[in-house]
């Protein structure tokens, strides 16, 4: 039987087009290690949000999204290699990078500007800075606060050493407050806050001591990544970004959705009190001038400045931090997809 020529081409033409039909072989996704600043929480519902929503994936990103010890510590983490990316406290980030300027680790959005405060109870005697002296505060080792409160100490003139310390893993710090085992605390306020009223104490009993009362304004929570991933693997910081900032985009204008996501990877967590600290967190987020002025992940160089400077004075470091060598805004994604969303409701 003799095969025609049309037959042939009509055969490959066909061969062509299921060729071309059939689905392309799937890339292995990179794992990425990824830390948080805290235990799962709040805003953190945002990461989660874009895990079940395929952003990573689309990005071809399978991250270990994984609880944090402290902000302050985060830093750490990231200068020790076991993560390479990270939410964390930037305050510790202008020590970490003035001590040691050869392994830096730089801010690459901005999140949440600090709400550091030392806590206490109506009834314990405690309303004012003075009024800390002699008592005994509780403070894990890795709280942002405790490590800034050299700062707290120049604004107000209450020396660390004119307190008692009490140093405690994080998630017993509000039980012993609570319990009367220390007379204040200091953390971040919408850890603490919430912390509290989960455990049944009215937000009217609760003294605040916030920081910014005193003049310490300072940027705080952001992803940040070493400084040698940023050089050896940008494109995997910037598709981290478009992640992230997706999830954080959808966590405003949906914020029931990103609380869904967190109760799902927790479902022991308190649903109405994270629902609370998430809409605390929001309001935080988009409500800052840094935000209002370049979108979602937008730094204020002269914001940082100052924050450099209240960290540099309350460390007692040898000098300010060049604002370079402290952040890198190019990594973040265009101007457009960070435009701040109507707000939701949980």
């Amino acid at each position: 039987m003799t095969v025609t020529r049309s037959l042939l081409l009509r055969g490959g033409a066909a061969a062509l087009a299921g060729a071309l039909a059939s689905p392309a072989i799937a890339q292995p996704l990179e794992r990425l290690p990824l830390t948080l600043n805290w235990k799962i929480q709040g805003l953190h519902g945002a990461f989660f949000l874009a895990l079940e929503r395929g952003y990573f994936r689309a990005e071809g990103l399978n991250p270990d999204i994984v609880a944090g010890d402290g902000s302050a510590n985060v830093v750490n983490r990231l200068a020790g290699g076991a993560f390479q990316i990270g939410l964390g406290d930037v305050a510790s980030l202008v020590r970490f990078n003035a001590q040691n300027p050869e392994r830096r680790v730089k801010a690459i959005y901005n999140q949440t500007p600090a709400d550091l405060v030392v806590l206490s109870l109506r009834g314990r005697g405690i309303t004012k800075p003075e009024d800390l002296r002699g008592r005994l505060v509780g403070a894990p080792v890795g709280d942002a606060a405790f490590k800034m409160f050299p700062a707290f100490t120049a604004a107000t003139g209450v020396p660390a050493s004119a307190i008692r310390w009490e140093h405690m893993a994080p998630n017993i710090r509000e039980a012993m407050l609570i319990q009367g085992r220390v007379d204040a605390i200091t953390a971040n306020e919408g850890t603490a806050l919430f912390n509290l009223k989960a455990a049944g104490v009215r937000e009217e009993d609760m003294v605040f001591l916030r920081y910014s009362d005193f003049g310490i304004n300072i940027v705080n929570a952001g992803m940040m990544a070493n400084e040698s991933f940023l050089r050896d693997k940008p494109e995997t910081v910037r598709k981290v970004l478009r992640a992230v900032n997706r999830g954080l985009v959808d966590s405003v204008a949906n914020p029931a959705a990103s609380l869904d996501a967190l109760m799902r990877k927790d479902p022991l967590l308190n649903r109405a009190i994270e629902g609370e600290r998430l809409m605390y967190s929001i309001a935080r987020m988009v409500e800052q001038p840094d935000a209002r002025e370049g979108g979602l992940g937008f730094y204020n160089e002269a914001n940082v400045r100052r924050s450099i400077e209240i960290v540099t004075a309350a460390e007692g470091l040898p000098a300010a931090i060049a604002v370079s060598d402290f952040m890198d805004m190019s990594f973040l994604p265009p101007a457009s997809a960070r435009v701040i969303p109507a707000v939701g409701r949980v």
